[in-house]
């Protein structure tokens, strides 16, 4: 190795920009020896993905208009406590103040799943995204169950936030609550977050433009008024109708104690007047009716990631 020492210092004459400039004196193989490549496994690409999707979740608005509506219902409810009467539109207990002050999960439950959960793989295609995605060393599958995880997590916890608040908001005024009611109640909305989520994921991966009216109009309007005409036309036992899993949302605030929420059946509870609701919460098997809801979002997640695999990119 040459060197020059008549100036006080070792000069180096080996070529820059090589691993020879570095000193270890190997050939290539050698130096290579200890690099493996491998792909991620499918567990470490899922979660690659969710983590991704929850930071674009974190710039969306309707994320935080919802959180600030459900810091305003102790606002809310200590404006018109005073006002209204509530006795015909729920039990006056802690329960079922929670239950009234939840009355519009059912609707903004619809809008926000068709409005978050729909629109992922639509917009995945339309903005050419899921182009550059796709074409990374990363399954379809687990392109997909990341971006479902991360808008399932989100939904959850906005709600699980709200339905806190409005716990805390009657814990003001009524110190009692029924636990296993609660407890019904609470494991009704995480369901219905499943269920609702995995289905409007599902029409976004099957349809590119308007899944989310299509999700919306089908979850909040077209399945819980056909139930509505075969209760009230054909006299549908309400046990039965309980089953299906897009009456969750419903089956949160009537397991409370409220006679009333934003959907047809919540109406109809409120014209029969208490007597003869559709959804008689003391007759459902919530283990029953936690089975059907696990096995819709299921069979709705294979179908939205079976369309995707399919789909030509």
């Amino acid at each position: 190795m040459p060197q020059n020492m008549d100036q006080g210092f070792v000069r180096d004459d080996r070529p820059k920009g090589t691993w020879q400039a570095t000193g270890p004196q190997m050939n290539d193989m050698q130096a290579h020896r200890d690099v493996r490549y491998q792909l991620p496994n499918p567990i470490m690409q899922t979660f690659t993905v969710f983590k991704t999707q929850m930071s674009l979740f974190s710039k969306k608005k309707i994320v935080y208009i919802l959180l600030f509506t459900a810091v305003l219902i102790p606002i809310i409810y200590n404006l018109i406590k005073d006002r209204m009467s509530f006795g015909n539109m729920t039990e006056l207990s802690g329960n079922g103040m929670m239950g009234l002050m939840l009355f519009l999960f059912p609707l903004v439950l619809g809008l926000f799943t068709s409005f978050l959960c729909a629109t992922l793989m639509p917009s995945e295609i339309n903005e050419r995204t899921a182009y550059m995605n796709m074409a990374l060393p990363m399954s379809r599958s687990s392109f997909c169950l990341g971006k479902y995880l991360a808008s399932m997590v989100i939904t959850l916890g906005v709600f699980v936030f709200a339905y806190g608040m409005a716990m805390l908001t009657a814990n003001l005024d009524y110190a009692y609550f029924d636990e296993g009611g609660l407890g019904r109640s609470f494991i009704s909305l995480i369901l219905a977050v499943l269920v609702y989520t995995s289905f409007s994921f599902a029409v976004g991966c099957f349809l590119k433009r308007g899944a989310t009216i299509v999700s919306l109009l089908t979850l909040v309007a077209a399945i819980p008024g056909i139930q509505t005409y075969l209760f009230v036309e054909h006299h549908i036992d309400s046990a039965a109708l309980a089953l299906l899993p897009n009456l969750l949302p419903d089956m949160t605030c009537l397991g409370l104690g409220s006679r009333f929420a934003a959907s047809p059946v919540g109406m109809i509870n409120l014209m029969l007047g208490g007597g003869g609701n559709i959804i008689d919460v003391s007759e459902i098997n919530i283990a029953v009716t936690a089975i059907i809801a696990i096995i819709w979002t299921v069979v709705f997640l294979a179908l939205g990631i079976f369309a995707v695999s399919r789909r030509e990119m």
